[in-house]
């Protein structure tokens, strides 16, 4: 790799650099000719560390089409006995370079007070900070990584909103901001007094400048500012991928371009990207080797404990956990057989407990196994949940009687004390006392499984979530409120995944071998019905479906981990590449009402596809119409545990293309669906053509193979009986 090229210039700054007493503005630009891009900028003025603002446009300079500008300011505070002022560059590959050293005249002894050092006590974030960084960027050396990182704590800075003439906000962006399968979801809304906004420019990545969605209603900011242009349609909405390899924080700027020709930095923010989902890690894997040079390295430069210290050997066990649990095992532990499905011969009183009782997934997990329970024998059921919603009518109509109740302390209460309190005291009702098992469902249902072990009762806890409770938890428990968490899975008496894929991201606390992978299950009896007593062409017409068009539908929720702005792509793609002479329609089924963000971009980019048919529809209560209408089913989906609407789609037969994210390569293979890895809509594309031309020669062969092999292992009359015999050999142990 060539090294930097960077031309730089100073324009602005104090006289003679005689630094004032009170803060002050450096500014200048910077160019590369060989192309490199600036991606961050900092100054060091004595030991203090500034971040400052760059890819400012600079009209007077030129720079290529739609790249960053050369500008760069600083807002500097004056710094006592400070000599030198030094600016630093990071550019794409992430490497820091100095373009400009000065001597200054220090300011008088009256400025301003340096904020507080950082503890020196050893910090897990910090640990496992450096171990990220040295993933990305593994040609740069430990010491250097570690520098950057201790200097980017001691930085200080300024984030920018918008000023007069402008008016606008960022909306639910926090310094530690969630990313959710390597993007972020920018909101927000802007307007100017006077002039028209014609762009909004996001620059995350500043090799990628990405423009936002911005005219969007915002009827509140039109009422309070009614006097700015269009701010009844002013929010704005972008989903940012977040580059890899580069210094964190990261820097998001927004640029409004307006009708008299200027851009305008409306919007600085940084950023510290916290991982709460995806199928991927941002840590490197497992190492003991790994983890004690990074540890050294820290340890050396500003810890400097002894390696004979208890406290430092407490201290490194626990960053240890903590590395563990952010890197899915590589191999699982042999889980504990299958237990054989029988019948209580003694009276069984469960207590299941969800965290909603509304029409997702879990929830209808839960619910048509407490149907099937309640059939049993000596069986009864009595289901608690956190949050109230519709699927109560149906218990209450199956004679199950619910209640809605949880701890009296928020979930993330960082007072152990007050927690288990808060438990005790909801453990006196009748529902838990006679319960003889416990049944939790999903990670937010940890209580439930603290409050079995609080109670001497024996527990089940099922978890549909691939992530583990460190990442799924990261930006709103502490780690003290994790723990409970992780106490509440190593000490269940089973928990239940539906796939290997999340014993995977949980093996850390299976100390006991008591996790279980046991899949969910599908009705296959009741859509036979369905298609027994409906006409596929009665349904096709009443959807406004042509008899010889070729229908593909993703059906779903419209989230960004269902993938539908990679579906989206993939059809922009498709079409170019499709035979003019077949109608192709495309649905998107499970539109939410009200304001979605992301479902503002999947319109929008809808809406610049002229000419395709592509149709959202909203929630339904039949979705299994749009199944029996479908001839092509999509599963774009980024993250995805056991999916009940790929089961559905092979029951109805129908040829499937899905990615092969987390548990789908246990559902179905390479004989039975399309498979393609996630977030590529180019692949996603290909696949569905190559559906589509087996579609139009009549093969039907992997649409056969899927429904045979659906049916034949995950079918209701085969798994119920499964889950139920895991349930009674629990409940049948001893209690503690």
């Amino acid at each position: 790799m060539n090294p930097p090229d960077w031309q730089a210039a100073v324009e602005i700054h104090p006289r003679d650099w005689v630094c004032p007493a009170e803060p002050y503005w450096v500014a200048g630009w910077v160019s590369s000719p060989a192309g490199l891009v600036p991606w961050d900028i900092r100054a060091r003025v004595g030991d203090r560390v500034f971040l400052g603002l760059c890819g400012l446009p600079r009209p007077d300079r030129e720079s290529p089409p739609g790249a960053p500008g050369p500008g760069f300011s600083f807002y500097l505070h004056p710094v006592a006995g400070a000599r030198d002022l030094r600016i630093e560059l990071c550019d794409q590959y992430g490497r820091w370079t100095e373009i400009f050293q000065q001597t200054l005249t220090s300011p008088p002894r009256t400025s301003v007070a340096p904020p507080e050092s950082s503890s020196h006590d050893p910090d897990t974030d910090l640990l496992l900070d450096l171990l990220r960084a040295r993933h990305v960027r593994p040609h740069l050396p430990w010491s250097a990584l570690a520098d950057e990182l201790l200097l980017a704590r001691r930085a200080e800075f300024i984030d920018i909103m918008p000023s007069e003439p402008f008016k606008g906000a960022l909306e639910q962006l926090e310094t530690r901001v969630a990313v959710h399968y390597d993007h972020v979801l920018i909101t927000g809304w802007v307007a100017h007094r006077s002039q028209r906004i014609t762009r909004l420019i996001a620059l995350l990545d500043s090799a990628r400048p990405l423009p936002l969605l911005h005219g969007l209603d915002r009827p509140d900011a039109g009422q309070m500012f009614a006097d700015y242009v269009d701010a009844a349609q002013s929010r704005f909405a972008g989903y940012l991928r977040l580059p890899g390899a580069v210094p964190r924080p990261l820097s998001l700027r927004i640029f409004a371009e307006t009708t008299d020709g200027q851009t305008t930095l409306v919007f600085l923010k940084r950023i510290h990207p916290v991982l709460v989902s995806g199928a991927g890690t941002d840590l490197p894997p497992l190492s003991r080797v790994r983890f004690l040079q990074a540890a050294n390295v820290l340890n050396r430069a500003i810890w400097r404990r002894s390696w004979r210290d208890r406290a430092w050997h407490e201290f490194l066990r626990n960053a240890w956990q903590a590395y563990r649990a952010g890197v899915p095992a590589r191999r699982l532990p042999t889980p504990p057989p299958d237990p054989t499905a029988t019948e209580s011969k003694r009276p069984l009183r469960l207590t299941l407990v969800t965290h909603n009782l509304n029409f997702e997934g879990a929830p209808l997990f839960l619910l048509e196994f407490a149907l099937h329970l309640a059939a049993q024998r000596n069986c009864t059921i009595q289901v608690v949940a956190a949050a109230d919603g519709p699927l109560r009518a149906r218990y209450e109509a199956a004679g199950i009687p619910v209640t809605v109740a949880t701890p009296a302390v928020p979930l993330h209460c960082d007072d152990d004390g007050a927690f288990d309190a808060a438990l005790h005291e909801l453990g006196r009702d009748v529902v838990w006392r006679e319960a003889d098992l416990i049944v939790a469902n999903t990670l937010l249902s940890f209580w439930a499984v603290l409050l079995a072990l609080q109670l001497g009762k024996r527990s089940v806890y099922y978890l549909h979530e691939s992530a583990g409770a460190r990442r799924f938890f990261a930006l709103d428990f502490t780690t003290k409120a994790v723990c409970r968490v992780e106490k509440a899975i190593a000490e269940a008496d089973r928990v239940v995944f539906p796939a290997n894929d999340g014993r995977r991201a949980h093996a850390y606390l299976d100390t006991r071998r008591h996790f279980s992978a046991l899949p969910g299950w599908v009705d296959v009896a009741r859509i036979d019905a369905y298609q027994t007593n409906h006409d596929r062409g009665t349904i096709r017409a009443e959807l406004n479906l042509p008899a010889n068009s070729v229908v593909f539908a993703h059906i779903g929720s419209l989230l960004a981990r269902k993938g539908v702005h990679l579906y989206v792509e993939a059809i922009r793609t498709l079409l170019r590449e499709a035979p003019a002479d077949v109608p192709l329609i495309f649905l998107l089924v499970g539109a939410k009402s009200g304001p979605d963000p992301y479902a503002d971009i999947v319109r929008h980019t809808i809406a610049e596809l002229k000419g395709a048919d592509i149709r959202i529809i909203p929630q339904a209560s039949d979705p299994y119409r749009y199944f029996f209408a479908t001839d092509i089913f999509v599963c774009a989906s980024l993250e995805e545990v056991f999916p009940r609407v790929v089961l559905e789609a092979a029951v109805f037969a129908r040829s499937i293309v899905t990615t092969n994210v987390n548990g789908i390569p246990e559902m179905l293979g390479e004989k039975e669906a399309w498979l393609v890895p996630p977030d590529n809509a180019a692949a996603l594309a290909e696949a569905m053509g190559a559906a589509l031309a087996a579609h139009r020669r009549g093969d039907r062969t992997r649409a056969q193979r899927a429904r045979k092999r659906v049916t034949s292992h995950f079918d209701t009359a085969v798994m119920l009986p499964r889950h139920a015999g895991l349930i009674h050999h629990v409940a049948a142990g001893p209690t503690t």
